[in-house]
């Protein structure tokens, strides 16, 4: 199985820098507004899919940016092209990966001549250069494992009169899957994953969790208009639609890791408290647990509820559950005064005595 032990961004969104270690098979992300939370996903997004150049628009496109070249900028620190971003990862299975993003100008830069105020000599002008626009990105990706040479691969994204053309590496072959859930991309991939299950025979998973959260539902229809709910009570099935974000945001998850579980996997969740009530928070940590035990999958969430992560220490304190204690750790983001960016990571242990004595550590 491969899974991320350590992650390091360089001018990447928010960050400068910041380095962070200690990752297990469930890591929980922590920190106030705007410390990084989302950013730190997106990082890993980008390294876990090495080769795809459109994922840098894909993780605009979540945060409602358009897909216009113009957004690409905001992938740069600061908003400057000159800060070239840097994401280095050490994975499982001793390999090391690294991914840098540089920007692509157009050819032509336009030079013009401007005359100084009246107060100044009248025959001085000064050179004005007019900003390159930004036409796309390079990428440059390196795979080192031990005791081999480093592979180098380089893939680009750019926009044209025709719209986006992208380079791939047509000798890069990916071994993992990644996936980033986020409330603004909700259900998109849910078809295909609950074909998967169907195709599979596993439907029963989905149905039986589906009753666990609302004792009411029957059971989930893949129908060629749509999903569909059956519901106790109800004369006719429902569209999804009509169910609360709660739900589809549970049948997000558990769908996507429960059709994905035979692979080397990476799932990214943002906001894994969105739309859920606190009497469901308890069934979502019981569900990752269950569907993760004995997957090839690693988890990625950020979540800045307390509930959530009450939720989470009494689930871990459940006698069926205390063998997950070591596989899941909380890892804090602080943007330190003296030090800039900081993680620090807590094991079970210390997030529940963090908890149990008041300490602030969302």
């Amino acid at each position: 199985m491969i899974q991320l032990k350590s992650l390091n961004i360089q001018n990447f969104r928010g960050f400068d820098n910041i380095e962070m270690s200690g990752f297990s098979k469930i890591n929980v992300l922590l920190g106030e507004n705007n410390s990084g939370k989302t950013s730190v996903l997106e990082s890993i997004f980008l390294l876990s899919g090495i080769s795809n150049p459109q994922l840098a628009l894909n993780i605009n496109l979540m945060r409602g940016l358009n897909a216009a070249k113009s957004s690409l900028k905001y992938v740069f620190h600061n908003l400057e092209t000159n800060n070239k971003p840097l994401i280095t990862g050490s994975f499982s299975q001793d390999t090391n990966r690294k991914i840098e993003i540089s920007p692509i100008f157009e050819k032509n830069i336009v030079s013009k001549e401007i005359g100084t105020s009246l107060h100044d000599n009248p025959s001085s002008v000064v050179s004005a250069v007019s900003l390159p626009e930004i036409l796309g990105l390079n990428y440059d990706f390196t795979i080192k494992k031990v005791q081999e040479q480093n592979k180098t691969f380089k893939t680009s994204l750019r926009f044209d009169k025709e719209g986006i053309k992208q380079m791939l590496s047509s000798n890069y072959k990916e071994d993992i899957l990644s996936t980033f859930l986020s409330p603004a991309n909700i259900n998109t991939g849910l078809s295909e994953h609950l074909k998967t299950l169907f195709v599979a025979k596993k439907e029963y998973i989905v149905n039986d969790l589906l009753n666990k959260f609302d004792s009411k539902i029957k059971g989930l229809y893949v129908l060629p208009d749509g999903i569909y709910i059956d519901k106790e009570g109800i004369a006719e099935r429902m569209p999804l639609q009509l169910m609360g974000d709660g739900i589809r945001h549970f049948l997000d998850i558990v769908t996507t890791i429960a059709a994905n579980n035979e692979q080397n996997f990476i799932c990214l969740i943002d906001e894994i408290e969105n739309g859920l009530h606190w009497k469901s928070q308890e069934l979502m940590w019981q569900t990752l647990f269950a569907l993760t035990r004995t997957a090839n999958i690693q988890l990625f969430i950020t979540t800045h509820s307390e509930e959530m992560l009450e939720s989470l220490t009494n689930v871990l304190k459940q006698s069926e559950n205390s063998d997950m204690q070591n596989s899941v750790k909380a890892i804090s983001i602080v943007n330190t005064i003296k030090d800039g960016f900081q993680s620090y990571t807590r094991s079970f242990d210390g997030l529940n005595l963090a908890l149990e004595n008041g300490m602030e550590v969302r």
